[in-house]
């Protein structure tokens, strides 16, 4: 089990778009699904590239380079060639701070 870590302000996460924090040690893609903050590593299973620059369709991610999709709030892959589901982590807001669960 992580520990939760400050990565953003609730303003600065909006819907259909995806702000990507820097942690000690990865990025983490965060976005808005109605009332739901998703977040989810900002790195392609197929490619090791990163993905947060992909087109969000709903709760769907998709790669830039190869196409694959993701569903963000199941990190579950949808569709080749990344065959691996994508980590996601627990949200929580605290007053304006949008805190995601890390393993550190």
């Amino acid at each position: 089990m992580g520990e939760f870590q400050k990565l953003a302000k609730l303003s600065d996460i909006q819907e259909g778009q995806v702000f990507v924090a820097e942690t000690r040690y990865h990025r983490v893609g965060l976005t808005r699904l109605g009332n739901e903050i998703c977040a989810f590593a900002d790195l392609c299973t197929h490619d090791g590239e990163d993905i947060a620059s992909g087109e969000l369709e709903g709760d769907v991610i998709v790669c830039p380079r190869h196409s694959a999709k993701f569903n963000i709030r199941t990190g579950k892959v949808l569709c080749m060639p990344a065959v691996e589901d994508l980590p996601v982590y627990k949200t929580r807001i605290v007053g304006d701070e949008v805190e995601v669960e890390l393993e550190d």
